[in-house]
Parts: structure tokens; C-alpha cells; sequence
């Protein structure tokens, strides 16, 4: 099997097939999978990942084409040196990000804003046209998590019924759900290093 994307459906996806006996490339564009985690954690993940489950990972690599062979599939990869090189699998697993589902909504119609696909909104998930509010996957902030948008629910009501609703982004927690698992909530060092913090 031939991930696509080191993200977290990625990396949770392949290595539930990697547990099943499947041989797992994972394929990243980025210099880290998991990018969104701490950078040494991502990388003590990676590790066990290779070490326990078996799995294969190419960073800084990106897709130049593919195959669809019937039963199987070819992609031709090239490293961020220019070397370039075929992989064969049965299996093509795309995972390279997640996007907003708003087409279809017809949002031109009232001039609602949006950037990449994603509603805007203000801190208090008010949209440029009065009366709509926007909340969860489709708006522009925050993570996209069941658990954010509920979040971001309660705090929308909490604000038409007048009172002080408010989402702390900095606070949701996200997991990986592979083994070992990874759960963070917070800023990474990083970004703390970057904010002066």
C-alpha cells in the first residue's frame, strides 16, 4: 500500500493496514509527517511507526504521476534533490488534506465571503452579511474537528442569547489515533518559540 499524505488520516489509515500485514509507503510532501505535532514527537512517532509496524516514509518527496494499472498502481515520486523513482503497490490511499464542502451552498448569491472555500468569519462567527453565522469545517479558524465545531457551537448561541461566548483555539486537543497514540493540546514549542512565549 502507497499513502499519499503524512498527515493524520494518513499516518492512522496506514498504519491500521500496516497492523493487518500490509506493507505501508507513506509518501510526504513536507520536510515532517504529522506536521501539525510537536516536531520531536512527530519524529519519536515516526520512529515506532517504522520500528513496530513496519512502515516505510519518504519526506520531502513530492507525486509526480500515477498509474492506475487494474490490480494495481504505479506512482513516480522525486525527492527534493531531483531523484526521481517508481513505486508499485495494490493499493493507493490519497490523503492530503481536507477542504471545506461548500460548494453547492450558493453563498455568491448573497455576497458571503470566503477565502480557499472556507467562510470568514469575525470573533464572534458573525459573516459579512448580518444575520449569518457560520460555524465548524467550513469556517476559517480552528481545526477541523468535531469537537471544535461543537465548541464553537455552544459559543455562537451563548453570543445571539447575549452572553460572553467564546473559543479558546489554543486549547482544543487533536489525537492520532495510531499506535502509540499522540494527543496534544496547546501550541507546539515552536510556535511558542516563534510568539516569544
Amino acid at each position: 500500500m502507497i499513502v499519499i499524505g503524512g498527515g493524520v488520516i494518513g499516518l492512522e489509515l496506514g498504519s491500521v493496514w500496516a497492523r493487518l500485514g500490509a506493507e505501508v509507503t507513506v509518501v510526504e510532501y513536507l520536510p515532517q509527517c504529522a506536521a501539525s505535532t510537536d516536531p520531536d514527537i512527530a519524529k519519536s512517532l515516526i520512529s515506532a511507526l517504522t520500528k513496530n509496524e513496519h512502515m516505510k516514509f519518504m519526506t520531502k518527496t513530492k507525486v509526480v504521476s500515477g498509474q492506475n494499472k487494474g490490480n494495481s498502481v504505479t506512482i513516480e515520486v522525486e525527492s527534493s534533490d531531483g531523484k526521481r523513482q517508481s513505486l508499485d503497490a495494490d493499493v493507493l490511499l490519497v490523503s492530503v488534506g481536507r477542504k471545506p464542502h461548500t460548494e453547492g451552498l450558493n453563498y455568491e448569491a448573497i455576497n458571503l465571503k470566503t477565502e480557499r472555500g472556507f467562510v470568514c468569519i469575525g470573533d464572534h462567527f458573525e459573516t459579512n452579511v448580518p444575520s449569518v453565522y457560520a460555524i465548524g469545517d467550513v469556517v476559517n479558524k480552528g481545526p477541523m474537528l468535531a469537537h471544535k465545531a461543537e465548541e464553537e457551537g455552544v459559543a455562537c448561541a451563548e453570543n445571539l442569547a447575549g452572553k460572553a461566548g467564546h473559543v479558546n483555539y489554543d486549547a482544543i486537543p487533536a489525537v492520532i489515533y495510531t499506535n502509540p497514540e499522540v494527543a496534544q493540546v496547546g501550541i507546539t514549542e515552536e510556535q511558542a518559540k516563534r510568539e516569544g512565549i
